[in-house]
């Protein structure tokens, strides 16, 4: 073991360095579920109310990651913000009442989680903190995690690092010994302006270009492979 917090390992054949960490942070939305159908019928849901025509799931998809207020104002005319409220709750009802029709954990999130479990994890989501805890409950993984933020359970969201810097400070963890994963740029933005490393996933909801722009320390296709290069 190094000073830096490195081990050598064997990976496919080839000398690697595994990363010592102590604390994985992830995002929730398009990195340990697939949330987007049930996130994408909500809008259309709402859009149907107003006698808008629906949108492609894709394109609802491609504005998941920073918030509900976000998600919305993305997906709705701007001429309708003054009754921002109004499709707010309308939203959330529908959302909350069908949060699990279709969404489910990624391939390996469970056998990946249970690699990990020594490990301090938490998720740190820009979702509704209520929101967040129901579909980690209702997928049968809460209790994997030592804390979970919502996107209302500080001041700030994602890209801000405010939320990882608060998760760090609970800990007492060292920002050189913490990653961040997530299927979005602002997951990596706010990685690298909290001094932690970064991981993106690649099969999530964000947009690869966006995610592959943002220049995480690594990229991944599937959660398992956190397991080659953290320890």
């Amino acid at each position: 073991m190094t000073g830096l917090g490195f081990k050598s390992i064997f990976v496919s054949g080839g000398l690697a360095m595994k990363r010592e960490i102590e604390l994985i942070m992830f995002d929730l939305d398009g990195t340990l579920a697939d949330t987007g159908r049930d996130l994408a019928d909500a809008v259309n849901y709402v859009r149907s109310y107003l006698k808008l025509e629906p949108l492609d799931d894709r394109l609802v998809h491609s504005h998941v990651g920073r918030g509900v207020e976000h998600l919305l104002r993305s997906s709705l005319p701007a001429h309708l913000e003054m009754r921002f409220n109004e499709v707010m709750d309308l939203f959330l009802e529908r959302y909350e009442s069908h949060i699990l029709d279709t969404t489910a954990l990624y391939p390996h999130v469970m056998e990946t989680l249970e690699y990990f479990k020594d490990k301090r994890k938490a998720v740190v989501s820009n979702k509704l903190h209520r929101l967040t805890v129901s579909v980690l409950r209702g997928l049968g993984i809460e209790n994997c995690f030592d804390a979970i933020l919502g996107g209302d359970s500080v001041a700030q969201k994602k890209p801000d690092p405010a939320p990882l810097r608060q998760m760090l400070s609970s800990f007492g963890i060292r920002p050189a010994m913490a990653v961040m994963v997530g299927d979005g740029d602002a997951d990596v933005e706010a990685g690298k302006r909290a001094g932690v490393c970064t991981c993106g996933v690649t099969y999530g909801l964000g947009k690869k270009e966006e995610l592959i722009e943002a220049k995480p320390d690594f990229l991944v296709d599937d959660l398992s492979q956190l397991t080659q290069y953290f320890c």
